[in-house]
């Protein structure tokens, strides 16, 4: 960064960068949907914008993570895993179709969801205290831009069924939503808790911040700060009262199964074909450009079918 004390013989010299600076963030913010779509564009659509605000949050990222080709490892691992859990889906559906249609299966009682419980309540100062917090963040970053991250998907689905099942003594038609929506917002708060806290924090820590004592003791303000502490920890704890404690409750079954794979699908999808096109590398344990990564699709594909089981324990059979 430049200094505030220039000399007078550079300030044209400091004016054209900051010119030119602004002409690569105007460039960098007038990315289109269809470059993404164009074939005729490089992959990396910051190539060509030296100084891109996303190259420098993610500077603490290791080129060989966020620079060149995908890894061919990572790519076959990548297709592997997704196979595999497709192969598995199907499989389950052909052998326990539901006898009343998938639907049906997320439809309840009209009387498992009653008003002016202890859960109830709890409902209503959950969805308030959640959207408080997803206010604070909005107005930190004075944009969504946060909503990037699968731990935002996660905290605004949680807070979304909060609401929902507020809702749902008086509004019948909101119930189905709200069933859908079970194990998504379980398995979302399972992964953000466990990946965040065991896996990410320690990594980033240890090996990414290691040999920069400023920037780490700074991470680690941000990372224990009151909002991420929400977001990141607090989080399994909305999930687990709003989807397994409060009424209604119910087992899990297939059709919980097919709405989570493609909520987990929806935001790979982002991640890789959007976000890691713009530089955005928010989960550097995820880049497809190194071989190990291979390890990172094992890590996933077990915790969801961990959570499933889990959390299939958890509610009444």
């Amino acid at each position: 960064m430049c200094s505030n004390k220039d000399d007078g013989g550079d300030s044209d010299g400091n004016n054209n960068s900051v010119q030119s600076n602004k002409k690569e963030l105007k460039k960098f913010k007038t990315l289109s949907f269809s470059d993404f779509l164009d074939p005729r564009q490089p992959w990396d659509l910051t190539e060509g914008i030296a100084d891109s605000p996303m190259k420098g949050l993610f500077s603490f990222v290791p080129r060989k993570l966020k620079e060149g080709p995908w890894s061919k490892i990572a790519i076959i691992g990548l297709v592997l895993t997704l196979y595999l859990l497709i192969s598995a889906l199907v499989d389950v559906n052909l052998k326990n179709p539901p006898s009343n249609g998938y639907v049906q299966e997320f439809v309840l009682p009209t009387d498992a969801y009653p008003a002016y419980t202890l859960g109830w309540y709890y409902n209503i100062a959950g969805f308030f205290w959640m959207t408080g917090i997803m206010w604070m963040i909005y107005s930190f970053y004075s944009s969504f831009a946060a909503w990037i991250s699968f731990t935002l998907w996660s905290w605004t689905i949680i807070t979304i069924r909060h609401g929902l099942c507020a809702l749902a003594p008086f509004v019948p038609s909101v119930r189905i939503v709200a069933e859908i929506l079970r194990f998504p917002v379980l398995l979302s708060a399972s992964i953000t808790f466990v990946v965040w806290n065991f896996v990410l924090l320690p990594v980033i820590l240890l090996y990414f911040l290691k040999d920069d004592p400023s920037r780490r003791n700074g991470f680690l303000k941000f990372a224990f700060g009151f909002r991420m502490c929400n977001v990141h920890i607090f989080n399994i704890g909305f999930a687990t009262f709003n989807a397994v404690s409060v009424e209604p409750r119910r087992p899990l079954h297939i059709g919980d199964m097919n709405v989570a794979f493609c909520y987990i699908m929806t935001y790979l999808c982002f991640y890789y074909l959007i976000l890691d096109r713009i530089g955005v590398h928010l989960y550097p344990i995820f880049s497809p450009r190194v071989p190990w990564v291979i390890l990172s699709y094992g890590m996933i594909a077990g915790t969801c079918i961990g959570v499933y089981n889990f959390w299939s324990y958890m509610l009444p059979i």
